[in-house]
């Protein structure tokens, strides 16, 4: 299955889309989505989420090695 995605105008009720050139498909499935002029913007919390460092498997499992050792005191 070839997919791609493409935001367009709608003028007079008619939208425009350019395939790629590799596209040779003879049938296709289209799903319209309307999106909102004014999106609400983020708030606090998401740019924060956004922004934060992403962590790695590595890091993730010394940290859950630490957290087991540290468990053994309870």
């Amino acid at each position: 299955m070839n997919t791609f995605k493409q935001y367009a105008d709608v003028v007079n009720g008619v939208i425009h889309i350019n395939l790629p050139k590799d596209f040779h498909a003879k049938r296709v499935e289209l799903t319209i989505v309307s999106l909102d002029e004014d999106e609400a913007p983020l708030s606090a919390l998401q740019q924060l989420l956004l922004d934060s460092p992403e962590m790695t498997d590595e890091e993730y499992l010394r940290i859950e090695e630490k957290r087991r050792h540290l468990q053994q005191w309870k």
